[in-house]
C-alpha cells in the first residue's frame, strides 16, 4: 500500500495539472484568435492600399480619356474624343450606303460642330462622307439628325475659292443631278474643309456615337 501511495501523485498535483492543461488550452487558443486578428488586420491594410491605388487609377483613366484621343469609353476601332466616338472606315461606300452602315455600327454619319471639325479632319487623309446632304431641298443643307447647320460652321468649314464659286456649288458638269452630300476635302488630298459631291460617288467615310459613361 506505502508503494501504491509513492506511485500515485497527491490530489493537489491533479488540480495544478488540469488547471494547467485549461491555461494552455486558453493560451492556445489566444494565440489562434490573436493570428487571426493580425492576418484580417494586415489583409485589412493591404485592402485599404488597394483601394487607394485603384481610385488614384480610376480618376487618373478619366482624366485620360477627357484628354486623349484613345479611350476604353469607346467600342474597338472606334476614337474618343469631347464625349463622342468616332469610327473612320476602311472602305469607300456612297453616301446613302455609308449613312446606313454608320446605323448598323450603332452611329450615324458624323455631325462636326466647332469643337469636333478640327479633331475629325486632323485625323483623315483623303475625302470622307459627313452626315450633311441638301437632298430634299436643294441649298437647304441638313445633318443627318435634321438638324440645320448652323451659320458658324456653315462659314467656317465650307471651301472658298477667290474669284470663283465657293462650296457648296452644286455642281452638274459631271452628274445633271447635281451635288447633294457633303463630305471632307477633295480627292486631291486637302481634308479641312467641305466639298459637296455627287451622291453616288464612293468615298470613306466617318461614324460617330455617343461615348459609353
Amino acid at each position: 500500500q506505502e508503494s501504491e501511495r509513492e506511485v500515485c501523485p497527491p490530489k493537489r498535483t491533479k488540480v495544478l495539472l488540469i488547471v494547467f492543461a485549461v491555461c494552455l488550452v486558453f493560451a492556445l487558443g489566444g494565440l489562434c484568435i490573436l493570428g487571426i486578428l493580425c492576418e484580417y488586420n494586415s489583409n485589412r491594410l493591404l485592402y485599404n492600399i488597394w483601394c487607394a491605388i485603384t481610385a488614384s487609377a480610376y480618376v487618373l483613366f478619366l482624366i485620360r480619356c477627357q484628354n486623349s484621343t484613345g479611350c476604353a469609353l469607346c467600342a474597338i476601332h472606334w476614337i474618343h474624343s469631347g464625349g463622342k466616338c468616332y469610327y473612320y472606315s476602311k472602305v469607300k461606300m456612297n453616301w446613302t450606303q455609308s449613312r446606313d452602315h454608320c446605323v448598323t455600327l450603332g452611329g450615324h454619319l458624323v455631325i462636326i460642330n466647332s469643337r469636333a471639325g478640327d479633331f475629325v479632319t486632323s485625323n483623315v487623309e483623303e475625302t470622307h462622307w459627313i452626315g450633311l446632304n441638301d437632298v430634299d431641298t436643294e441649298g437647304h443643307w441638313v445633318w443627318v439628325n435634321n438638324q440645320s447647320v448652323l451659320f458658324f460652321s456653315f462659314c467656317r468649314f465650307w471651301m472658298k475659292r477667290e474669284n470663283e464659286t465657293s462650296e457648296p456649288d452644286n455642281w452638274t458638269k459631271f452628274h445633271p443631278d447635281g451635288e447633294d452630300c457633303a463630305g471632307l476635302g477633295h480627292p486631291g488630298g486637302e481634308t479641312d474643309f467641305w466639298m459637296d459631291a455627287y451622291c453616288f460617288e464612293e468615298k470613306r467615310f466617318v461614324c460617330e456615337a455617343a461615348a459609353a459613361v
